[in-house]
């Protein structure tokens, strides 16, 4: 794995797509100044943050690309290890019940490009039920050794299908909850092996999300 570092970049998911050559590359940034999150939602840089990209060609034919934003995030978790850390369906990873990263997944030209946000310090957030990993700034030394152990995780994951989806819904606390979704709202009861999120609906009946456009109801 190649890693390239920045203090500030446009975009990380657009500089490592179109950077990548033949072996999986990592980008690093403290900040972007046109970054992007789900459904080309604007980034914003909290005080201290990370913005990462890692770009790589999955030739692991049993792995669905379904499960990569699920595998990421989940990988972040074996990284930092803090037990209050967990993952909301399915790209969210939330400390002490407030959102402080997430994860972008996209496709271009046979590259899976995942993109990985945290807030590592944010005195005073700028969005809702927003938190940071710390209370004050760390060493940026810590965040270039998170990222990089992070992207290597990710790919030994894929590379080695080590992914297990019983390891991965003890870190999540969708299942069990009420939640909406645009077409309407029902109970999370599971996640199914291609990482879609089982929902019952209230006229008991049972569906299948992919799109990770879901609110859990409080």
């Amino acid at each position: 794995m190649k890693t390239i570092f920045f203090e500030s970049i446009d975009n990380t998911q657009n500089y490592a797509l179109e950077n990548y050559v033949s072996e999986p590359l990592l980008v690093v940034s403290y900040s972007q100044d046109s970054g992007r999150g789900r459904e080309n939602k604007e980034w914003k840089n909290a005080d201290q943050s990370l913005a990462t990209s890692l770009v790589f060609e999955n030739n692991n034919e049993k792995l669905n690309n379904t499960l990569v934003p699920l595998i990421a995030g989940f990988c972040f978790l074996e990284v930092v290890e803090n037990k209050e850390l967990t993952l909301k369906w399915p790209n969210d990873i939330n400390f002490k019940e407030n959102k402080i990263g997430g994860i972008l997944v996209e496709e271009q030209r046979g590259l899976i490009c995942v993109g990985l946000g945290v807030n590592y310090f944010w005195d005073n957030p700028s969005v809702p039920n927003a938190g940071s990993l710390y209370d004050e700034k760390i060493d940026n030394n810590l965040i270039n050794s998170d990222a990089e152990k992070w992207g290597r995780s990710v790919i030994d994951f894929v590379e080695n299908d080590k992914f297990e989806l019983s390891e991965y819904k003890k870190k999540l606390t969708t299942i069990g909850k009420l939640v909406e979704y645009p077409e309407g709202r029902g109970w999370a009861r599971d996640v199914d092996i291609d990482g879609s999120l089982i929902i019952e609906t209230p006229e008991n009946e049972f569906i299948n999300l992919t799109s990770p456009l879901i609110t859990e109801v409080k």
